[in-house]
């Protein structure tokens, strides 16, 4: 009895914590205006990069993509690109 019992609190305890690790990620789509050389597309990355939860950038023509922590407000990686001297919006 309790083996079992043991063995249903580590599987709730290691359920838990694998839910946890994949919850707290999203993937944000922004439409950047502004950049007019191929110089821009990686200064709007590194800037997006630079916001704290970010865990990666990708900027292609007029679009950049970035995959971050929950925590992290479209609002902030509008600033970030605002900072590097373009504008976005967010897109999804």
């Amino acid at each position: 009895m309790k083996k079992q019992r043991v063995r249903a609190i580590i599987g709730v305890l290691a359920f838990s914590f694998c839910s946890l690790a994949w919850a707290g990620e999203r993937t944000v789509t922004l439409k950047v205006a502004g950049m007019s050389c191929a110089l821009c597309p990686p200064a709007a990355r590194k800037a997006l990069e630079k916001v704290d939860g970010v865990k990666a950038a990708h900027v292609e023509g007029d679009q950049a993509t970035v995959v971050a922590d929950d925590k992290v407000k479209d609002t902030d990686l509008v600033k970030a690109i605002k900072g590097a001297g373009f504008s976005a919006t967010v897109v999804n």
